[in-house]
């Protein structure tokens, strides 16, 4: 099965969700890139649901099996990076899976900005082609006690020495349901 990650990331941790699931799965892996790539517009754009493009990617997606895209949710909104390239090529896609590395956890998904929101977004724009979407709380990295501070979870970078526990057994769900 050949597979493409692609990915948007602001902090570096869905960037490195990435490169940890393209390197698990032997996948290719690409950033989505913007045209216009300044955090405060990434964020307003967002919010509008408004896109300015994205830069044309290197791969074809339509040499894929299975596309893998990966982001962060602002505001409880699908950014636009990701919106875009869904939009522009889910007709091209055989099958798509959405991860995110959130703040939020699944006590929240349901809440204004929780992933819920995001999750039908992306099953609305992708159609058939959206077979899962997953969120990896930043807070599983954490201790219990500092989840809900949220200075704490904006600190958190993954890495090697924080994939452990909680969201190391999630990222493995993850890939088994990919490799089904």
């Amino acid at each position: 099965m050949k597979t493409l990650v692609l990915y948007y990331s602001n902090t570096g941790n869905n960037a490195w969700l990435s490169r940890k699931i393209a390197e698990t799965l032997g996948a290719d892996i690409e950033p989505v890139a913007p045209r216009l790539n300044l955090l405060p517009l990434l964020i307003l754009f967002s919010l509008l649901k408004f896109s300015p493009g994205i830069k044309n990617p290197f791969h074809h997606v339509e040499e894929y099996d299975t596309v893998i895209l990966c982001g962060p949710i602002w505001m409880g909104q699908l950014i636009f990076p990701l919106r875009t390239y869904i939009k522009k090529y889910k007709t091209r896609m055989k099958k798509m899976y959405f991860a995110t590395c959130c703040g939020g956890g699944d006590d929240t998904k349901d809440d204004k900005f929780g992933y819920g929101g995001v999750f039908n977004q992306v099953r609305q724009l992708a159609g058939d082609t959206c077979v899962h979407c997953e969120a990896f709380s930043i807070g599983l990295v954490l201790p219990e006690e500092k989840r809900k501070d949220t200075d704490a979870m904006m600190k958190v970078r993954l890495s090697e020495e924080t994939f452990k526990g909680e969201f190391k057994t999630k990222f493995d769900e993850f890939i088994s349901k990919l490799r089904r």
